[in-house]
């Protein structure tokens, strides 16, 4: 026999008798059934605990610390590229025995202050090209 109650989704099972649990205490069960077609309520979306207040305003003031210290560095290289007096430019070139784009960082006087790739790289390059075979002279 089931009825269905003003507040309930739908008919009501007959409860279960009170199973005892340990210490003499009881409990019981109630089982709602919902109607042909309808579909149970949405639980709700789990997700990681929210920082607590004192996390939360720590990375807050570490955030702060950290983008301080970046204005500040950005404005200290600011200054010092202001006062440089260093002019500088990129020279390309191509070195045809090993048929390597060479890129060179060079200032005003001509002097090379960077190169890409560094003269130890060209060399182990000219020797791989030499030797046609790899780093080493004999063969299995």
């Amino acid at each position: 026999m089931s009825s269905i109650a003003p507040n309930q989704i739908g008919p009501v099972a007959p409860a279960a008798p009170p199973a005892p649990i340990t210490g003499g205490v009881t409990r019981s069960a109630v089982a709602i059934s919902l109607p042909t077609g309808a579909t149970p309520p949405a639980s709700p979306p789990t997700s990681t605990p929210a920082p607590s207040p004192v996390e939360n305003e720590a990375a807050k003031r570490e955030h702060a610390r950290k983008q301080q210290a970046a204005e500040e560095l950005q404005k200290q290289l600011d200054d010092a590229m202001a006062k440089s007096q260093v002019r500088t430019s990129l020279r390309f070139r191509v070195e045809q025995d090993i048929d390597q784009i060479v890129v060179s960082v060079v200032d005003d006087e001509g002097k090379t202050l960077l190169q890409i790739p560094d003269e130890q790289a060209l060399a182990l390059a000219r020797r791989l090209a030499e030797t046609g075979s790899g780093l080493f002279n004999e063969h299995a």
